[in-house]
């Protein structure tokens, strides 16, 4: 039975029952029902089609796309204990801002209560006695397990926290899930960090 192909304004038969395959690239762009574009593009949602920067209709100005554009593919995630952003067992770096973010997370580490804004990163699966190296610029870190908001956050472990140019080493005392919280001392306190985790 033949199956059309649309292809912009041209349309092709194909016989049998091969893949089908439904597309519009006409008037000069890709939709982006599912919110991916092709690198380089951003998708419009209100037009459901990729460009190359987002107006706002109200300024009719481009939007700022780049902090929370996230390449093809990836998936956003709300950083908190719900849903942390992820950063593999074996290590690995992250980057964000707390501008703007809630006070979920209220860590006792090294004497001081962090009320600042935070960030959530999980660490999965970890077994007993792993060593990790904590870094951090802009902010603090620290880490804790299990994820629980305030007012029941477990102290960090270890009782220290990690800031610019401190590392920390923190050891896993049992198997499980363990979450790196970017944080800080005050509310006000608030802005951009690169936190990075070393497997020792």
């Amino acid at each position: 039975m033949p199956r059309n192909l649309k292809f912009g304004s041209l349309i092709l038969a194909v016989a049998g029952t091969g893949c089908f395959f439904d597309a519009n690239y006409g008037n000069g762009g890709f939709q982006c029902s599912n919110g991916a574009c092709p690198s380089g593009l951003v998708c419009d949602t209100a037009a459901n089609k990729c460009v190359a920067t987002l107006v706002d209709a109200a300024l009719d100005v481009p939007s700022d796309t780049s902090v929370d554009a996230m390449p093809d593919g990836e998936v956003s995630h709300a950083l908190t204990c719900a849903d942390p952003g992820p950063i593999a067992s074996t290590g690995g770096t992250a980057s964000g801002t707390t501008a703007g973010r809630g006070f979920t997370i209220y860590g006792m580490c090294g004497g001081f209560v962090m009320n600042g804004a935070d960030a959530v990163y999980k660490l999965p699966s970890v077994a007993a006695s792993s060593q990790y190296l904590v870094s951090i610029t802009g902010r603090k870190a620290y880490v804790i397990a299990p994820c629980v908001t305030t007012p029941s956050t477990t102290p960090c472990i270890g009782n220290v926290y990690a800031s610019a140019g401190n590392p920390i080493q923190v050891m896993a005392p049992t198997a499980g899930d363990y979450y790196v919280i970017v944080d800080d001392i005050t509310p006000s306190d608030t802005g951009a960090y690169t936190v990075t985790v070393t497997k020792q």
